[in-house]
């Protein structure tokens, strides 16, 4: 009986313990200016939540890839950070693997619970109309979990599974994450106090930095050409392109809510892709997306040969000065 009690007290305090850890948690957990690398659905709930409790026409969300959201940089040089230094209202919910599926997926969810934002900005990305790029037809599977739902069956049978959807697991996991945010957010709790996706690769990173050997990789493994040889697909763009099929929708979904839209077509390396890029059907697949989002309203950007060699780190990510540059590109369009 005696064994009974103490394990019945242990068990209490464990479940106090963990109430009151979620509670230190729900009032200390920051607020990130951007998604993290390995952000959760935990957390994106709790970012569309802080948008949706805003109101109405306060924030400019931006959505995209990597290029949005800051590749290789501090989220203070990242083009959505030096806009807010400028006074722009902008949110970046941009992550690395990025797409036309995933922007469109975001967009339902925003929508379906009540953000209500002055205006969406997203990139779209020549090299993500390419079946062999890594985001072609995948949604994020943090972003899949809470807008899989969302999408109607013609539109799933488009996309590739990217959750482990067996009932038993699944149901469990999202148990667990509905009644514990230490567990629902643990890589986000990783990646705050580590800045990596955990302690092992922190340290490693550290090492590496330490001994030089990251240096001496970075200066091995410059991009040239070759590496991006079949990046972008010159196929004529048409509605059997999975990405032409959501962008479709994303333009029909901004304008259906009546939400104003800014498409920026991502800056491209032209100097470093020119033997690959610089041809008549690049130039026409650009052309298609401007008229197939102009015909719905969406304001068009094109940035496709706005910046010089200098300003980028590879095909298309863009270097702290590169990415002041779009900055001052975008704030007066975005004032607009």
């Amino acid at each position: 009986m005696r064994l009974l009690r103490a394990l019945a007290a242990t068990a209490l305090v464990f479940v106090v313990l963990l109430a009151a850890l979620d509670l230190a948690l729900a009032a200390w957990f920051p607020r990130f200016d951007r998604l993290s690398e390995n952000f959760s659905a935990a957390y994106l709930t709790r970012e569309i939540g802080n948008l949706a409790a805003e109101p109405p026409n306060s924030d400019i969300v931006v959505i995209g890839d990597s290029v949005l959201w800051g590749y290789k940089l501090r989220a203070s040089e990242s083009v959505t950070g030096r806009l807010r230094r400028a006074g722009v209202p902008v949110r970046n919910l941009s992550f690395e693997g990025g797409s036309p599926v995933n922007t469109y997926a975001l967009l339902r969810l925003m929508f379906a619970r009540g953000v209500r934002p002055r205006a969406v900005v997203f990139n779209v990305n020549q090299k993500e109309f390419s079946s062999s790029d890594s985001a072609y037809q995948k949604i994020h599977p943090s972003l899949d979990a809470l807008a899989g739902g969302l999408l109607t069956p013609a539109e799933r049978s488009l996309l590739l599974p990217t959750l482990d959807r067996r009932p038993l697991e699944a149901k469990l996991d999202a148990w667990i994450s509905a009644h514990w945010s230490f567990y629902a957010l643990r890589s986000d709790i990783r990646e705050t106090l580590f800045g990596q996706v955990d302690a092992a690769h922190a340290l490693d990173d550290a090492v590496q930095i330490a001994s030089g050997a990251k240096v001496r990789f970075e200066a091995a493994h410059r991009p040239t050409p070759d590496h991006f040889e079949g990046t972008y697909d010159l196929s004529p763009l048409d509605q059997h392109n999975v990405s032409v099929v959501f962008l479709r929708k994303i333009a029909a979904l901004v304008k259906r809510e009546r939400v104003p839209a800014l498409a920026i077509l991502t800056p491209t390396n032209h100097v470093l892709l020119h033997e690959f890029i610089d041809v008549p059907q690049y130039r026409k697949n650009l052309a298609f997306v401007r008229s197939l989002l102009a015909g719905d309203g969406v304001r068009v950007v094109d940035l496709d040969r706005t910046f010089g060699g200098s300003e980028f780190i590879d095909n298309d990510h863009l270097t702290a000065a590169g990415n002041q540059h779009l900055a001052e590109i975008l704030e007066p369009e975005l004032a607009r």
